[in-house]
């Protein structure tokens, strides 16, 4: 099984996120550490920073991803979004590390019309420019599965290697692999054989030591639909058996498998105690 988590609330200081986590029984978490709506950032004094640090050793939150704001582009084509997208993926790292969390994931980007090559070079050279001026250490940052909406790059595997190789930090870079995107981007998980297929290619394409975590979400598109909209697990297109085969692939016993799904803790409290229910 791997370490199955939510995305928890930091309302009201990110120190209180650890314990929310907690009480769902999560062994892993994601958070945001800014509003993910704004360019402007609240900022995070140090002892709200120590205190975060002592309740995820309290708690027992083995593993924890951050995911960045839903305004940064890497890919954009307005001059001003551009920058302001560098500025606050810079900001975002730096936040991560303050608080030394492991992974930041992030949606790789939207051409916006630019097309597809010319988009993923754009964002594989502001992402390697951004780790340089960042520095060495924490966090990795995860490069995340998408669904294909829109302009949407990082739908394929042969695109995400294509970015991370072209970052070319492996040491600073990886993959998350979400459950609902690659469903609706055209990988059949919901099958033992699919299953099974989709992980052979990814690790022939990407590798699977460059597998870092899951976003675990029911889909309500269909396969291949390109619709980024996720469901309850069991509740959706994928179904249980999906997930049946993920959390009992001892491949990845150690890496966070956080839900994103809707409805709330008691929703996350609900899907947990499900997914919980597959392990054999």
């Amino acid at each position: 099984m791997g370490l199955l988590g939510a995305h928890v609330s930091v309302q009201g200081g990110v120190d209180l996120a650890p314990e929310r986590a907690r009480d769902l029984e999560c062994d892993s978490m994601q958070i945001f550490t800014r509003n993910q709506m704004q360019w402007k950032a609240r900022k995070l004094d140090d002892d709200e920073i120590e205190r975060f640090k002592e309740n995820v050793r309290k708690h027992r939150i083995l593993k924890v991803m951050v995911h960045d704001s839903y305004l940064i582009n890497l890919a954009a084509t307005d001059k001003n979004t551009l920058s302001m997208s560098k500025d606050a993926f810079l900001d975002e790292i730096i936040r991560a590390r303050r608080l030394d969390i492991e992974f930041l994931v992030f949606h790789p980007g939207s051409h916006l019309g630019a097309g597809e090559e010319k988009g993923m070079k754009r964002i594989s050279e502001n992402v390697r420019n951004i780790l340089e001026k960042a520095g060495e250490g924490r966090p990795r940052v995860l490069f995340e599965s998408t669904a294909g909406q829109g302009s949407n790059l990082g739908y394929t595997f042969e695109q995400l290697a294509k970015m991370t190789k072209d970052v070319g930090m492996d040491d600073r870079t990886g993959i998350c692999f979400d459950t609902c995107h690659s469903y609706a981007a055209g990988y059949d998980i919901a099958t033992k054989d699919g299953y099974k297929k989709t992980f052979d290619l990814f690790d022939e394409i990407i590798g699977l030591d460059r597998l870092f975590g899951f976003h675990i979400n029911d889909s309500k598109g269909g396969l291949g639909s390109r619709l980024d909209r996720h469901d309850n697990i069991g509740k959706g297109k994928l179904g249980k058996k999906a997930f049946s085969h993920l959390v009992n692939d001892k491949r990845f016993a150690e890496h966070p498998m956080v839900l994103e799904t809707p409805g709330g803790d008691e929703a996350y409290a609900q899907d947990l105690r499900t997914l919980r229910g597959l392990m054999k």
